[in-house]
């Protein structure tokens, strides 16, 4: 058996945008196994915006290492257990390396249930993606029928799934896309009728539009421009919630996000919350079993894109800043073929 596997790494901090130069695939040795680590042999690694806020120099509270394996969610299998909460052959999700196989602290990894669905479900709507859209529509926004929901990254794997459950709750639901791939999907596979699209220079105008009566509920992935734009049109109390900024992502060392219209909720006497999904972790059970039962249901649909190969993150990862990318995004490695069915 080999010693050497292939890893992920960075190469240099990204100029805004990341393109696929800014990674390298290299050969690494396979780590050694520490006390309360597990060893996993990677499955699926989830796609997600989330370590582009790392991979910068100046980055809080520390950049991503160059040089080093770049680390992300996935789903695989035990190898190697020193912590006894785990065994070989356990399926576990959590933060796994950019690589064919990573040893982690037990305490960053979690038992999947294979009687839910396909394990690369934990990753996506029945992992971080569809809890973090269930705590957002149902314990923090708080959505009820009737409302006017904005939803911005609507096509991305929390935003997809968000929308949905803002749908089953009754509320009225406007998609805010960056392309007009993504406003055909949530358009036909979604079944939104109102769809934004933040790159059109009539922007102001199609919310106006969309939300004659106001938006009750606002929630708020990406920050800037598209802040700005909705906050022109918030009804009288309603409800922010900021749960990330996008649009400062690819932003330059020390600029910050911008939310510059907030004194809208002055007049509108509305309430801006922030958002950490860690918060609400009392109701995670209670968010994986409805979402599970909405799944099984056909209440809710599920939206994956898996490419095949370790080679292909960086490029699966920039194409994410795209506009074009639609549902939850995903690498699969040549070692998914000893996944169990």
């Amino acid at each position: 058996m080999s010693s050497i596997q292939r890893g992920i790494v960075l190469r240099t901090y990204p100029s805004g945008l990341p393109v696929v130069e800014d990674f390298d695939c290299v050969e690494r040795p396979l780590p050694l196994l520490g006390a309360g680590q597990v060893m996993v042999e990677t499955w699926y690694l989830s796609m997600d915006p989330a370590p582009r806020m790392r991979m910068n120099a100046a980055a809080k509270p520390a950049p991503m290492p160059l040089g080093e394996v770049v680390v992300g969610r996935g789903v695989g299998i035990v190898l190697q257990s020193q912590d006894a909460s785990f065994k070989a052959g356990d399926v576990v999700a959590g933060d796994l390396s950019w690589q064919e196989q990573s040893a982690v602290a037990a305490s960053s990894l979690r038992k999947v249930d294979e009687s839910l669905g396909p394990v690369q479900l934990s990753l996506g709507i029945l992992g971080p993606s569809g809890i973090a859209a269930w705590c957002l529509v149902h314990a923090a926004a708080m959505v009820r029928t009737g409302e006017t929901v904005v939803v911005t990254a609507a096509a991305g794997g929390v935003g997809s799934v968000a929308l949905q459950l803002a749908q089953l709750a009754g509320a009225r639901v406007i998609a805010v896309v960056g392309s007009a791939a993504q406003a055909r999907f949530v358009r036909e596979q979604l079944g939104v009728a109102d769809v934004v699209d933040h790159t059109s220079p009539t922007l102001t105008g199609d919310l106006e539009r969309a939300c004659p009566q106001g938006v009750s509920v606002f929630l708020d992935s990406v920050g800037g421009p598209v802040h700005n734009a909705v906050m022109q049109h918030i009804a009288v109390h309603a409800r922010i919630i900021a749960f990330g900024y996008i649009s400062a992502y690819h932003a330059a060392p020390g600029q910050q996000a911008e939310y510059g219209r907030i004194y809208q909720l002055i007049q509108r006497r509305a309430v801006l919350r922030g958002f950490l999904v860690g918060d609400y972790a009392s109701q995670f059970s209670e968010a994986l079993e409805d979402l599970a039962a909405h799944l099984s249901a056909g209440r809710l649909r599920n939206f994956e894109s898996c490419v095949d190969g370790l080679e292909n993150a960086p490029r699966v990862f920039t194409a994410l800043f795209s506009g074009e990318p639609v549902g939850k995004q995903m690498i699969r490695l040549a070692t998914a073929k000893s996944v169990r069915r």
